[in-house]
């Protein structure tokens, strides 16, 4: 009896598909060992088949065409046993007589006759069957070399037998090599897809460094054929941490002294530069003279407590720093690790080291992120404390100021009150700015919009300072077109933001000046413009102009009393609105601030 097909064949379909191969030149070598099985071996149809998984495909033809298509039929595995389990052995080639079949034959079997159709015992058979059973190093079977109609008429003799063991251990050394060659094509695929897939699944732009440690390991353990991956990141002055996950994805619970394990062998692989493979058993790498023997140690004791028997190990870093360790794991019944894998696994480690540094940055950047808000809450709470407080006493001094009104006093008690009443008018002013920048810089304070025509806005606003600008000797000219200039926006908001633009230009302006307002619309937009030839602002201070407390360097506009507080009033309205502000400016020259704001 033959032995039976039992365990699993070779290239099951999780190494190896259904599908064709992809090395066409494999397929090439089978195609010409089948023919020459068909001249010189003297039969009339061969053919070459592989077992994929639980698939008996024929990769290798030689014949008639009109015997092609059944030979090319792909069968399970399992209808070989019947047959092999009544044929007589000749070695690799196993023969099955037609008179000794009591069955059917099972799947797709060629079934002709040629020659002279010669009688006698030794004459062959329409249903005589001769395969060749293919097997690896291991007993497994791998492929079968098919042969039928001996042009001589006749079954083969003990020269023929012998030829074709020959051709048997020849077609079985052909397809071992190309399982080898389909399988390490396939590896590197597998290898260059999971760097991309590494590459996408580490680097987001928002991922954080845990998104980065989780995301990876399903490209990892797919990509590599791994069972389980370990990845571990650690770094200057930060304690080490990370994952362990089975192929599935479920944490893999490691004893405290594998991140000490990681760390080490991490640092000795980024200094190596190089990946390392770790046996239980015998095979490669099992001993390093480069590594302390107890660390390998170890790290072999781990994998056997884990039930593994090897792991592919490299350190992930950039520039002279190690920032990681990764390892990725495979059990006894997987194959050895390749040369192929392991460079992929360290141009992985590279990929992975600039992904955790840009996370640990992002991580840095939200981090200060949150602190600046903090801070910036802290400030404007602050602010609006401090004006609330500070409104309470203005007002009962301006109270009293108003009452001393009515009051004779003596010619230097006038000049003290009047002293009083500016710096009381003042502090008024910086108080009630205060308020409304710590209002409208707040990010959770929301404009309430309604319908509103920036033309009356404008026309309201020029009448009101109309009458500063007349009495310093200046021109005011208000230019307003006739398009819709509607917007949805703050009334007094915008009003304020114009008042602010318009009271800066009557300001800095010399007497005999001019001061200009222009509003138009530019498409979606409404164009406001306010210019001015009066002082000017240099260069350098237009870059700090919408800051906060920020006054010109220049001493002639020093000399005016402001705040600082108004153009970053006017910057944050703006911005609350959807819209821009820029300046034009140069020093002695004046100054155009254009200021755009979506239509309704």
């Amino acid at each position: 009896m033959a032995e039976p097909l039992v365990g699993r064949p070779y290239g099951a379909p999780e190494s190896i598909g259904h599908g064709a191969w992809s090395d066409s030149s494999a397929r090439s070598v089978l195609q010409l060992m089948v023919e020459s099985v068909v001249e010189l071996g003297d039969f009339l149809v061969a053919t070459l088949s592989v077992v994929l998984g639980d698939k008996l495909v024929t990769m290798a033809y030689a014949g008639p065409e009109e015997f092609r298509k059944a030979a090319m039929a792909v069968d399970p595995v399992t209808v070989l046993e019947p047959v092999l389990d009544q044929a007589e052995s000749w070695g690799r080639f196993h023969f099955l007589a037609s008179e000794d079949t009591d069955f059917d034959l099972p799947g797709t079997w060629i079934e002709t006759a040629s020659g002279p159709g010669l009688a006698g015992p030794d004459a062959w058979r329409a249903r005589d069957v001769l395969i060749g059973v293919l097997k690896d190093e291991d007993g497994r079977l791998c492929g079968v070399l098919s042969v039928d109609s001996p042009t001589s008429g006749r079954r083969p003799d003990t020269q023929q037998k012998h030829l074709l063991e020959r051709y048997a251990a020849q077609a079985e050394r052909a397809v071992l090599t190309a399982f080898e060659r389909e399988s390490l094509v396939q590896r590197v695929a597998h290898a260059e897809s999971a760097r991309r897939l590494v590459r996408a699944a580490s680097m987001p732009a928002q991922a954080s460094l845990d998104a980065v440690l989780s995301n990876i390991h399903q490209p990892l353990v797919e990509g590599f054929g791994a069972s389980g991956s370990w990845i571990q990141a650690h770094g200057p002055g930060t304690e080490p941490h990370g994952y362990a996950r089975s192929r599935g994805g479920e944490i893999v619970l490691l004893p405290h002294h594998a991140q000490e394990i990681g760390h080490q062998l991490g640092a000795m692989l980024w200094k190596e530069q190089r990946a390392l493979v770790i046996t239980t058993g015998p095979g490669p790498f099992t001993r390093d003279h480069d590594f302390p023997e107890p660390l390998l140690d170890e790290a072999r004791a781990l994998l056997l407590s884990l039930d593994l028997h090897s792991m592919l190990a490299v350190a992930l870093g950039a520039g002279p720093e190690c920032l990681g360790f990764l390892a990725l794991t495979r059990r006894a019944q997987d194959p050895s690790w390749s040369e192929v894998e392991t460079s992929s696994a360290l141009e992985i480690g590279h990929d992975l080291g600039a992904a955790l540094t840009a996370a640990r940055a992002l991580e840095r950047e939200r981090h200060l992120v949150d602190e600046l808000q903090q801070l910036d809450d802290y400030r404007t709470h602050l602010i609006e404390t401090l004006s609330h407080e500070m409104r309470t006493p203005l007002t009962v001094i301006s109270g009293n100021l108003e009452m001393l009104q009515d009051v004779e006093l003596e010619p230097e008690a006038e000049r003290f009150r009047e002293a009083i009443n500016r710096g009381t008018t003042r502090m008024q002013r910086v108080v009630d700015d205060l308020l409304l920048l710590a209002q409208i810089s707040h990010p959770q304070q929301p404009v309430e919009r309604s319908p509103l025509d920036v033309a009356l806005a404008v026309r309201e606003v020029s009448a009101f300072v109309e009458s500063t600008a007349l009495a310093k000797g200046l021109s005011l000219q208000v230019e307003v077109c006739d398009d819709d200039l509607s917007i949805l926006g703050h009334a007094a908001e915008i009003d304020r933001m114009l008042s602010n633009l318009l009271s800066n230009a009557v300001k800095y302006t010399r007497r005999g000046g001019t001061v200009r307002v222009r509003a138009e619309r530019h498409d979606d937009l409404v164009v406001l413009e306010v210019s001015d030839d009066g002082l000017g602002i240099s260069r350098a201070d237009q870059s700090r102009l919408f800051t906060s407390f920020f006054r010109t360097t220049n001493p002639d506009a020093l000399r005016e009393s402001g705040t600082g507080l108004g153009l970053a009033i006017v910057s944050h309205i703006v911005q609350r609105h959807g819209g821009t502000v820029e300046v034009a400016s140069r020093l002695g020259e004046g100054s155009t601030f254009t200021v755009c704001l979506p239509v309704r």
